[in-house]
């Protein structure tokens, strides 16, 4: 909650004379999410320049823009203007943050940020009202936009910070100030827009560089990459994961209905049913009991929040077909570490039938994209039928075959990504194939990175 008069602060601008400061409760980056009241920052983009959105935003009923120009056709005093937009949006919410007498959480990493933060809000909900990051709104408008949304009654902030390149999530905590840190893990997602793993535990290790003196960081016990982590958390460091070293030790059995968590933590044993998940949120779970116990709260009002705990769409979801098979439903990205990951759910899921997987494009890996779709290929092999689809689907076909998946149990669907007609042509070559032999005891994985468009063909297999 901020008033008209903020924005014009921290733009740099002096408020009018006689012009009314009404509450702005909150502020959005998209014409289309402003609800009556609402502040539309209007900024430039690589398709569409938000400035062009001004009218329409206040036509939405936005209290007032934020860009670079205004419109004539409405009054000017709800029009601020700024050489730099998205700047002045990171003062606004620096000044709200300042305010806040929220403890503040910041969550980076290589896989799991949002269903760490979605699942942080929960256990931490439980001791007070939390605010947390909307969807994966966690880039340089995305932060300040939750932060937006304080209000004085929150006792939590869990900012989801992402990164393409190094300094990022060090400009990201210039602005959220984190009072404490959770690095969900380290590998090789964006390694073409970083060059190296090196320089991805350098950009993650920005949040922990980024904290103050004593506060506490979160970290994964089972990566190779805590030692490094841990030397550059200033404060206390609790670890989570499923190696018996960790602070907070997780195991996950699945089911056909879900995942049971078992946790042994400081503050004793506990267990947590997740109905509809599957895959690594026994880690999930994991990070955030660790948050609590970091910031000295009660661990048990947290694993029962847990309990009703929903990832966001197409995150480790199980689903059923009409016909009783089941969907792991893991759509919405995919790397190397994220792809083996789920492989590994798909063979612990308790079918009597086949284990179907299917496999898509990894994005954003540069140079090493061959190599790591050769080796999701071969950890395909323990699949009954595997299905590659995409650009790099060949390269997955590649290691399956070589680790001894026979040809009769290999489907390839190639696409080119950048050309529509061939991209759809294989969406429904899939589909249908799906739709024409899954039997009801079948299991089938959908994972690809989201530009892939593997979603829509979850939600129809689940709906026909």
């Amino acid at each position: 909650m901020f008033k008209l008069s903020d924005v014009y602060a921290a733009a740099g601008q002096p408020f009018p004379p006689e012009t009314p400061d009404p509450d702005i409760p909150a502020a959005h980056f998209d014409s289309r999410r402003i609800q009556p009241g609402m502040l539309f920052v209007a900024l430039p983009g690589a398709r569409v320049d938000g400035n062009d959105y001004i009218g329409d935003a206040l036509s939405r009923g936005a209290a007032a823009t934020l860009g670079s120009r205004a419109v004539a056709e409405h009054p000017a005093w709800r029009q601020v203007t700024a050489p730099d937009a998205l700047a002045a949006f990171q003062q606004l919410a620096r000044g709200l943050r300042n305010r806040s007498r929220a403890t503040f959480v910041g969550v980076t990493g290589s896989n799991g940020k949002t269903s760490t933060k979605q699942a942080l809000a929960a256990a931490l909900g439980a001791h007070g009202r939390t605010l947390a990051t909307d969807r994966s709104e966690n880039t340089d408008v995305g932060v300040p936009t939750t932060l937006s949304r304080l209000r004085p009654d929150h006792r939590f902030a869990v900012i989801e910070m992402g990164a393409q390149v190094r300094g990022e999530i060090e400009s990201y905590c210039r602005v959220a100030a984190p009072d404490a840190a959770v690095v969900t893990s380290i590998s090789g997602a964006h390694i073409g827009l970083f060059g190296s793993i090196e320089n991805i535990v350098q950009a993650k290790s920005e949040l922990l560089t980024g904290l103050s003196a004593n506060a506490p960081a979160v970290l994964p016990a089972d990566s190779r990459w805590l030692p490094q982590l841990r030397a550059r958390a200033p404060g206390p460091v609790l670890t989570f994961g499923r190696d018996p070293s960790a602070d907070i030790v997780v195991n996950g059995r699945v089911t056909l209905d879900g995942t049971t968590i078992s946790l042994d933590t400081p503050q004793g044993p506990g267990q947590v049913h997740a109905p509809g998940i599957a895959g690594p949120i026994d880690l999930v779970f994991g990070a955030a009991a660790a948050t609590v116990q970091a910031l000295g709260l009660d661990l048990q009002p947290a694993l029962d929040a847990l309990h009703s705990f929903q990832p966001a769409p197409h995150r480790m979801t199980l689903r059923r077909t009409p016909a009783g098979a089941t969907l792991l439903d893991d759509t919405y990205n995919a790397n190397a570490a994220s792809m083996l990951a789920a492989l590994d759910t798909l063979a612990q899921l308790p079918v009597e039938g086949r284990r179907i997987a299917v496999l898509g494009d990894m994005l954003e890996l540069g140079d090493e994209s061959p190599r790591h779709h050769h080796r999701v290929g071969r950890a395909a092999v323990e699949s009954d039928i595997l299905i590659a689809i995409g650009q790099d689907a060949a390269k997955i076909v590649k290691g399956a075959q070589e680790a001894g998946l026979p040809g009769d149990r290999i489907v390839l669907l190639s696409a080119t990504l950048n050309d529509a007609d061939s991209l759809n042509s294989a969406r429904e070559s899939l589909q249908t194939y799906l739709r024409d032999t899954l039997h009801p005891t079948d299991a089938v994985l959908l994972k690809a990175s989201n530009g892939l468009g593997l979603g829509p063909i979850a939600d129809a297999l689940s709906e026909s």
